[in-house]
């Protein structure tokens, strides 16, 4: 077996959605691939690095979409984070890692995305703060979705006191609520940026 990149960080992510995030090591990953530990670190340093190329995998198909209104691509964001186990948690870690690249392509994906969303020409600073607070509103809104969607697993699993909704119950009528919040966010945060346009902010 030739091992290189695309296999290792594959081979996390499946291991991601099979054990979470806590538990995916570099040497369960290395066991997976029947290689010693010490082969993977010529691909990727370390699990911070391990973590970053995850977050890459999972964050790609957004950022290689045409660029949409800021709040379709929230939503496409919202559900390419919810399609991988603790994915949230993963993207939060991986775009925080000091000079990520992935997270200024992002930020300027999402900055594409606001400019189409307003009716007039918005100050690029204003531009750039929207953008970060959008991203960080969806990693942030999801990364409670997933744990409350965890805990009610976890709480499913137990021997109940007394009969309890089942949870993939539970998940689905949480799912529209949690959608239609997120996307009124979005909104007030678009409103905001119509509010600084090149004019006000050439008045001030």
């Amino acid at each position: 077996m030739h091992l290189h990149r695309d296999l290792i960080v594959s081979t996390a992510v499946a291991l991601l959605n099979e054990y979470g995030l806590a538990d995916t090591t570099m040497r369960r990953v290395a066991t997976t691939l029947s290689v010693a530990p010490g082969a993977l670190y010529w691909h990727i340093n370390n699990k911070q690095a391990l973590i970053a190329a995850i977050a890459d995998y999972i964050v790609g198909p957004v950022l290689d979409a045409p660029a949409t209104d800021a709040t379709e691509l929230s939503r496409r964001l919202r559900q390419r984070l919810l399609a991988f186990r603790d994915g949230a948690e993963v993207v939060s870690a991986g775009l925080s890692q000091v000079d990520n690249p992935t997270w200024w392509r992002l930020v300027e994906h999402v900055e594409q995305s606001l400019a189409a969303s307003v009716e007039c020409a918005a100050v690029p600073e204003s531009l750039r703060a929207a953008a970060t607070a959008l991203i960080h509103l969806t990693v942030g809104a999801t990364t409670f979705e997933q744990s409350r969607g965890q805990l009610a697993a976890f709480a499913a699993a137990a021997p109940p006191a007394e009969p309890a909704e089942p949870a993939d119950a539970a998940l689905a009528d949480a799912a529209e609520p949690a959608t239609s919040e997120l996307e009124r966010a979005v909104a007030f945060i678009i409103r905001g940026l119509q509010s600084t346009t090149v004019e006000d902010y050439a008045r001030k």
